[in-house]
């Protein structure tokens, strides 16, 4: 079995990256969440994290109804034209975390790898 070098961690998924042969694949990104894995390169995930507030602008307009976060399903584009989500607001707000949080970590990592090293 290939093995992963976690990136980042919430209730609702995991990012990572695949590790092969020497060492991992840096340009490439696994998120899993739910039943559902997507594989996006750093600037698909920079996208995803776009289309991820878009579509929470989008559905404020239901603030006041209770069943926003639970029941009602909105639909999250991906950086991958063929493939939209039907999520909650909870489950986009996880989303949200997962890929704000694997940026983050992300990009910490390269500035002290690169530019940040003394």
């Amino acid at each position: 079995m290939e093995q992963i070098q976690q990136i980042y961690l919430n209730s609702l998924g995991i990012a990572f990256y695949w590790e092969k042969g020497e060492g991992i694949i840096p340009n490439r990104v696994q998120l899993i969440f739910k039943e559902i894995g997507l594989f996006f390169s750093i600037p698909e995930l920079r996208e995803f994290e776009y289309l991820i507030d878009e579509s929470i602008v989008k559905n404020r307009c239901c603030e006041d109804c209770a069943l926003k976060n639970g029941n009602c399903k909105f639909l999250l584009k991906t950086p991958l034209y063929q493939i939209d989500l039907s999520v909650s607001m909870d489950e986009l707000n996880k989303i949200k975390d997962l890929v704000n949080g694997t940026l983050f970590r992300i990009n910490m990592e390269s500035y002290l790898n690169g530019e940040g090293k003394n």
